[in-house]
Protein backbone atom coordinates (compact mmCIF):
# COMPACT_ATOMS: atom_id res chain seq x y z
CA UNK A 1 0.00 0.00 0.00
CA UNK A 2 1.66 3.18 -0.93
CA UNK A 3 1.99 6.00 1.67
CA UNK A 4 -0.02 9.70 1.26
CA UNK A 5 2.17 12.03 0.04
CA UNK A 6 1.49 14.06 2.78
CA UNK A 7 2.36 11.53 5.37
CA UNK A 8 5.13 10.97 7.27
CA UNK A 9 7.49 7.52 7.32
CA UNK A 10 6.81 5.37 10.70
CA UNK A 11 10.32 6.19 11.73
CA UNK A 12 10.03 9.14 11.98
CA UNK A 13 8.23 11.54 14.36
CA UNK A 14 7.61 15.14 15.31
CA UNK A 15 8.23 16.37 18.71
CA UNK A 16 9.14 19.41 20.16
CA UNK A 17 13.45 19.78 21.00
CA UNK A 18 14.34 18.63 24.96
CA UNK A 19 17.57 19.53 26.36
CA UNK A 20 20.81 18.30 24.97
CA UNK A 21 19.52 18.76 21.26
CA UNK A 22 21.05 22.40 20.78
CA UNK A 23 23.95 21.12 18.82
CA UNK A 24 22.63 19.13 16.50
CA UNK A 25 19.68 21.82 16.11
CA UNK A 26 21.92 24.56 15.37
CA UNK A 27 23.83 22.38 12.81
CA UNK A 28 20.48 22.04 10.65
CA UNK A 29 19.74 25.30 11.29
CA UNK A 30 22.68 26.43 9.45
CA UNK A 31 21.53 25.07 6.57
CA UNK A 32 17.99 26.92 6.16
CA UNK A 33 20.35 30.40 7.24
CA UNK A 34 23.04 30.21 4.46
CA UNK A 35 22.85 32.75 2.20
CA UNK A 36 20.47 34.71 4.62
CA UNK A 37 23.07 36.97 6.48
CA UNK A 38 25.00 36.03 9.68
CA UNK A 39 23.07 33.45 12.02
CA UNK A 40 23.95 36.00 14.45
CA UNK A 41 21.56 34.03 17.23
CA UNK A 42 23.15 30.45 16.51
CA UNK A 43 24.39 30.53 20.15
CA UNK A 44 21.97 31.94 22.26
CA UNK A 45 19.35 29.85 20.56
CA UNK A 46 21.76 26.77 21.30
CA UNK A 47 21.66 27.50 24.58
CA UNK A 48 17.99 28.19 24.79
CA UNK A 49 17.42 24.54 23.86
CA UNK A 50 19.88 23.08 26.26
CA UNK A 51 18.29 24.72 29.23
CA UNK A 52 14.62 23.33 28.09
CA UNK A 53 10.77 25.21 27.70
CA UNK A 54 8.53 26.38 26.96
CA UNK A 55 10.04 29.45 25.78
CA UNK A 56 8.70 32.96 25.82
CA UNK A 57 9.84 36.17 24.31
CA UNK A 58 11.07 38.75 26.57
CA UNK A 59 7.83 40.74 25.48
CA UNK A 60 5.43 39.23 27.93
CA UNK A 61 4.08 37.06 25.01
CA UNK A 62 4.67 35.34 22.09
CA UNK A 63 5.77 31.49 21.89
CA UNK A 64 9.14 30.83 20.23
CA UNK A 65 8.56 27.10 19.25
CA UNK A 66 11.93 24.64 18.54
CA UNK A 67 10.57 21.50 16.67
CA UNK A 68 12.42 18.51 15.58
CA UNK A 69 12.29 15.65 13.33
CA UNK A 70 13.29 12.65 15.12
CA UNK A 71 14.43 9.12 12.68
CA UNK A 72 13.26 7.09 15.53
CA UNK A 73 15.86 3.91 14.92
CA UNK A 74 18.83 5.97 15.34
CA UNK A 75 17.37 8.80 17.93
CA UNK A 76 18.65 10.93 14.97
CA UNK A 77 17.49 14.60 14.17
CA UNK A 78 16.52 15.15 10.52
CA UNK A 79 14.81 18.54 10.26
CA UNK A 80 14.15 21.19 12.31
CA UNK A 81 11.77 24.34 12.33
CA UNK A 82 12.43 27.57 14.35
CA UNK A 83 9.27 29.69 14.50
CA UNK A 84 9.41 33.32 16.88
CA UNK A 85 7.31 36.37 17.50
CA UNK A 86 8.62 39.09 15.39
CA UNK A 87 11.76 40.31 17.03
CA UNK A 88 13.17 42.46 14.77
CA UNK A 89 9.84 44.25 14.26
CA UNK A 90 9.30 44.35 18.39
CA UNK A 91 12.62 45.93 18.55
CA UNK A 92 11.82 48.67 16.29
CA UNK A 93 8.66 49.35 18.00
CA UNK A 94 10.12 49.60 21.72
CA UNK A 95 12.96 51.67 20.18
CA UNK A 96 9.70 53.89 18.69
CA UNK A 97 8.28 54.25 21.87
CA UNK A 98 5.49 51.05 21.49
CA UNK A 99 3.95 50.80 24.78
CA UNK A 100 4.26 47.43 26.91
CA UNK A 101 0.52 46.39 25.80
CA UNK A 102 1.08 46.99 21.81
CA UNK A 103 4.21 45.08 21.88
CA UNK A 104 2.98 42.29 23.65
CA UNK A 105 -0.22 42.24 21.30
CA UNK A 106 2.57 42.12 18.89
CA UNK A 107 4.29 39.34 20.11
CA UNK A 108 1.75 37.01 20.27
CA UNK A 109 -0.24 38.06 16.92
CA UNK A 110 2.65 37.83 14.75
CA UNK A 111 5.08 34.58 14.32
CA UNK A 112 8.06 34.71 11.64
CA UNK A 113 9.53 31.25 10.40
CA UNK A 114 13.04 31.40 11.57
CA UNK A 115 14.38 28.29 10.17
CA UNK A 116 12.77 25.52 8.49
CA UNK A 117 15.48 22.50 7.15
CA UNK A 118 15.66 18.94 6.72
CA UNK A 119 18.92 16.57 6.36
CA UNK A 120 20.27 15.84 2.31
CA UNK A 121 19.06 12.09 3.12
CA UNK A 122 15.59 12.72 4.19
CA UNK A 123 14.42 15.42 1.84
CA UNK A 124 10.78 14.66 0.08
CA UNK A 125 9.52 12.49 2.32
CA UNK A 126 6.90 15.00 4.11
CA UNK A 127 9.14 15.88 6.51
CA UNK A 128 9.28 19.79 6.31
CA UNK A 129 5.39 20.04 5.63
CA UNK A 130 4.91 18.12 8.88
CA UNK A 131 7.40 20.34 11.04
CA UNK A 132 5.88 23.61 9.12
CA UNK A 133 2.11 22.37 9.89
CA UNK A 134 2.56 21.65 13.60
CA UNK A 135 4.21 24.86 14.34
CA UNK A 136 1.69 26.78 13.14
CA UNK A 137 -0.62 24.49 14.70
CA UNK A 138 0.92 25.39 18.42
CA UNK A 139 1.41 29.20 17.35
CA UNK A 140 -2.48 29.17 16.61
CA UNK A 141 -3.68 27.67 19.96
CA UNK A 142 -1.64 30.36 21.47
CA UNK A 143 -4.06 32.84 19.71
CA UNK A 144 -1.31 33.81 16.62
CA UNK A 145 -2.97 34.75 13.40
CA UNK A 146 -0.07 35.42 11.06
CA UNK A 147 3.06 33.69 9.66
CA UNK A 148 5.82 35.13 7.41
CA UNK A 149 9.10 34.53 6.53
CA UNK A 150 11.64 34.87 3.66
CA UNK A 151 13.49 33.43 1.19
CA UNK A 152 16.06 33.77 -0.98
CA UNK A 153 14.53 35.87 -4.37
CA UNK A 154 13.90 33.61 -7.01
CA UNK A 155 13.94 30.33 -5.29
CA UNK A 156 11.75 28.45 -7.32
CA UNK A 157 11.34 25.40 -5.45
CA UNK A 158 11.02 27.27 -1.98
CA UNK A 159 8.31 29.53 -4.09
CA UNK A 160 6.55 26.43 -4.82
CA UNK A 161 6.59 24.64 -1.29
CA UNK A 162 5.06 27.49 0.13
CA UNK A 163 2.39 28.40 -2.22
CA UNK A 164 1.59 24.49 -1.73
CA UNK A 165 0.65 25.02 2.15
CA UNK A 166 -1.11 28.40 1.50
CA UNK A 167 1.19 31.42 1.52
CA UNK A 168 1.21 34.31 -0.11
CA UNK A 169 4.84 35.04 -2.04
CA UNK A 170 5.19 39.11 -1.93
CA UNK A 171 7.65 40.40 -4.44
CA UNK A 172 11.46 40.98 -3.76
CA UNK A 173 12.22 43.86 -2.06
CA UNK A 174 8.45 43.72 -0.71
CA UNK A 175 7.90 44.05 3.07
CA UNK A 176 4.73 41.98 4.72
CA UNK A 177 2.33 44.55 7.09
CA UNK A 178 1.30 43.63 10.15
CA UNK A 179 -2.21 44.32 10.35
CA UNK A 180 -2.44 46.52 13.82
CA UNK A 181 -6.11 47.66 14.92
CA UNK A 182 -7.72 50.98 16.36
CA UNK A 183 -5.14 50.95 19.32
CA UNK A 184 -2.17 49.84 17.25
CA UNK A 185 -0.77 50.74 14.38
CA UNK A 186 0.34 48.45 11.07
CA UNK A 187 3.70 47.11 11.17
CA UNK A 188 6.12 46.35 8.24
CA UNK A 189 8.67 43.72 8.36
CA UNK A 190 11.07 43.99 5.57
CA UNK A 191 13.22 41.42 3.83
CA UNK A 192 17.34 41.61 3.65
CA UNK A 193 18.17 42.92 0.21
CA UNK A 194 18.11 39.86 -2.06
CA UNK A 195 14.97 38.06 -0.76
CA UNK A 196 11.17 38.30 -0.36
CA UNK A 197 8.50 37.30 1.75
CA UNK A 198 6.18 35.24 2.17
CA UNK A 199 2.58 35.08 4.48
CA UNK A 200 -0.55 33.75 5.47
CA UNK A 201 -3.28 33.63 8.49
CA UNK A 202 -3.24 30.46 10.46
Amino acid sequence: MRRRPDALPDNIQIREAHSGEGKAFTDLAALAMEGHGDFDDREAMHEAIDEGGPFISRFGAGRIVFLVAEHTPTAGIVGISSTIPPLSVLAGMERNGADAVALGATAMAYVKLRALAVADDYRRQGIASALLTKALAIHRDHRAFLAYGQFTAGDAGLDRFYRRHGFTIHAPGEPVILPGNSRYPDVGASPLPGEQMFSRTI
